[in-house]
């Protein structure tokens, strides 16, 4: 495919542009209306101007309130902390003739990204963010770092983010609100509901005719990168992350099961390993098949064997060695701060995500050796990728929140049953994590049937106060710590839905009645 060739089925950007505003103003109204409802109706009623002032001020701030936000876990460099890599960005970024950056941002990612921030309503300017993984730099050379760099200035300085960004919100908006619906349509209104049938028509489309604008913006922005540094840097840092994370199933940045069930403590070098898997061996013809096959064949990236053969480079001719630490962005660039940004950013350094690891640790420790090939296969099966249609995959995640929502209805009901179909096994591994946690007080693990499938499993779980602020955590982030080791030991057919209470405070009479019957896996 030509850069200049448009893909068949693509929208001119005038038109998708419409569409967005259409359905961007679409879900403020299904956002707003219920906010006007609580604040200004009842102003309407008194008519009073002291009331009309204090209810739209009211709105204002609701209306801010509920505008949808995703954090992420970012460390904005300041220039005196990298000045090495604002100095080469900044001179990029003039030749290139993109607008200047606000700030550069590092996560854990194997990856890079151009982000322009936007939030909703608010009256706050536009701020362009540069994003680069920490395990990218080190994975790269200088030439292919610069490459992929290129690659995101293009984006700015093509105004991709305009468009591109809003896009992206929409779509997020519009999920969002469909996926909390899903997960509560019983305690849903008809108006939240009316909002998630629209989803549900209007996203699988949305999604189609945006994810071509967004691959043929990828287009554009590879062929200022192949002119910046040359075809065979660009493609060769496309390559080289696409195999590096083939080679950790997908999961670059995240869990080693070798690491876990050796030590307690996360590792400090988890930056390394991207570079770590592409020097084990050669990459052989069959993996660079499968990597120039890329695994988003239709999101919002083309094929890589596409964009490869539009910057006019034969793949099989590429030398994809990893960086040595003296050639790799990461030396060059920000060598004197590297330990302490690793240290910070990596994907277990905050205090429930340590605690989690440990958690884990234990649980993996107790697993008896002739069943860790159970666990280990488990773990495999949920990092493989499968391509599903994509209508498929949001009517199974539906149903997913649909089941846990019964789930939760039924655990408060108190109609739960003891773990019988729960390998003995597994139970006693989770109970061996529990018992790290001081923070859980008491626990019970119970199935709680539903309709169709499998049964669901239920945690219940009773947290001390003073242990969980002693951690630095909330309830939701002690709740959130198991995640892990109940994800490692349940069969990979069971859902597990965790059920927090304070050890302060009491559980419903008939839960209470059913738990007192049951064992406890801890207090």
């Amino acid at each position: 495919m030509r850069r200049d060739q448009a893909e068949p089925g693509a929208w001119p950007v005038s038109g998708l542009a419409a569409v967005a505003l259409a359905a961007a103003a679409l879900h403020q109204l299904v956002l707003l209306v219920p906010v006007a409802v609580i604040t200004l109706v009842p102003v309407a009623l008194l008519n009073n101007r002291f009331f009309w002032i204090i209810g739209g001020i009211a709105f204002v701030f609701l209306a801010w309130l509920v505008q949808p936000s995703t954090p992420a876990r970012t460390r904005t460099l300041s220039r005196a902390q990298a000045p090495r890599l604002y100095a080469r960005v900044d001179a990029m970024t003039d030749a290139i003739g993109a607008p200047r950056l606000h700030a550069i941002a590092l996560d854990a990612q194997l990856n890079a990204g151009a982000l322009e921030e936007h939030r909703g309503v608010s009256l706050r300017p536009t701020r362009r963010v540069l994003f680069l993984g920490l395990p990218m730099l080190r994975l790269l050379d200088t030439a292919a770092a610069e490459a992929v760099i290129a690659h995101e200035l293009g984006h700015f300085s093509r105004r991709h983010g305009r468009l591109g960004h809003w896009l992206y919100r929409t779509r997020e908006a519009w999920a969002d609100w469909s996926d909390r619906v899903s997960g509560d349509e019983q305690e849903s209104s008809p108006w939240e509901r009316a909002g998630a049938n629209f989803a549900s028509v209007f996203l699988p489309w949305f999604r189609r005719i945006s994810e071509a604008h967004s691959r043929r913006c990828e287009f554009e922005a590879d062929a200022l990168a192949a002119r910046w540094s040359s075809p065979q840097a660009a493609a060769r840092a496309l390559l080289l992350m696409e195999l590096a994370a083939m080679r950790q199933d997908g999961d670059p940045e995240g869990l080693d099961l070798t690491a876990l069930r050796s030590s307690a403590q996360p590792p400090s070098d988890w930056a390394e390993r991207p570079a770590r898997a592409m020097m084990t061996r050669p990459v052989a013809p069959e993996e660079l098949s499968e990597a120039m096959r890329h695994r988003q064949p239709r999101g919002s990236h083309p094929p890589h064997r596409q964009r490869i053969e539009a910057m006019g480079v034969d793949a099989r001719e590429l030398d994809l060695s990893p960086a040595s630490w003296r050639e790799s962005a990461a030396s060059s660039w920000l060598g004197d701060t590297w330990e302490s940004l690793c240290a910070e950013l990596g994907p277990w350094s905050a205090p429930v995500d340590r605690m989690s690891w440990a958690m884990a640790h234990a649980a993996l420790a107790a697993v008896p050796a002739t069943e860790w090939p159970a666990v280990a296969a488990g773990q495999n099966a949920g990092t493989a990728v499968v391509e599903e249609d994509e209508r498929a995959v949001a009517a199974s995640r539906s149903r997913r929140l649909q089941r846990l929502s019964m789930a939760a209805e039924a655990i408060e009901q108190g109609r739960v049953n003891a773990p019988s179909s729960i390998d003995a096994w597994r139970q006693e591994a989770l109970a061996a994590a529990l018992a790290v946690n001081p923070a859980i007080g008491q626990a019970w693990l119970v199935e709680v049937p539903v309709k169709k499938g499998q049964p669901v499993c239920g945690l219940v779980l009773r947290i001390d106060p003073r242990e969980m602020e002693s951690q630095g955590v909330n309830l939701d982030q002690a709740t959130r710590s198991t995640a892990l080791s109940t994800a490692l030991l349940l069969p990979t057919d069971r859902d597990c839905w965790p059920r927090p209470s304070y050890t302060t405070e009491g559980l419903p009479p008939e839960l209470q009645m059913r738990l007192e019957a049951m064992r406890r896996l801890k207090g």
